[in-house]
């Protein structure tokens, strides 16, 4: 006896395609496409959920990519400066900007500092911490009398 087929309508960036699929299939499919939402009668389903289910031949199934607010990630920044500290939101690209202006700051991810230059291109999967702080100079300074 062959497994039963189900429509499911599958959406990315240029549309939706609608496939016959089994259930296999669709929970491989589901949990393939990293950050899907799962929908089995226009309700959101885990994908463990979804293994555990049984399916009626009504069924409907829809897997769409998971929705990110904003085209750039916003990271929590800690800034320091010569009245305390505030906690603001940035994207890479402005840590980026921040760090290489003229008023630079020495950068901490993870707390480890890195390079100004290295921000942009580097993988901030998994941040969980990132500092801003004034450069520190050392030295004996002068002062005229």
């Amino acid at each position: 006896m062959s497994e039963t087929l189900y429509q499911v309508k599958i959406a990315d960036e240029t549309g939706h395609t609608v496939a016959q699929m089994t259930k296999p299939e669709i929970v491989a499919k589901a949990t393939e496409t990293q950050g899907a939402w799962v929908f089995v009668n226009d309700r959101l389903v885990s994908t463990a959920e979804l293994k555990g289910m049984a399916f009626e031949a009504t069924d409907q199934f829809k897997i769409m990519p998971g929705l990110v607010g904003g085209s750039d990630e916003q990271f929590e920044v800690e800034i320091a400066d010569e009245t305390g500290h505030s906690v603001v939101k940035m994207s890479q690209a402005e840590i980026a900007e921040k760090a290489t202006s003229g008023d630079a700051a020495w950068v901490f991810v993870d707390n480890t500092m890195v390079a100004a230059k290295d921000i942009a291109a580097m993988d901030f999967t998994g941040v969980q911490k990132i500092r801003m702080v004034p450069p520190l100079v050392g030295g004996m300074v002068e002062s005229c009398v």
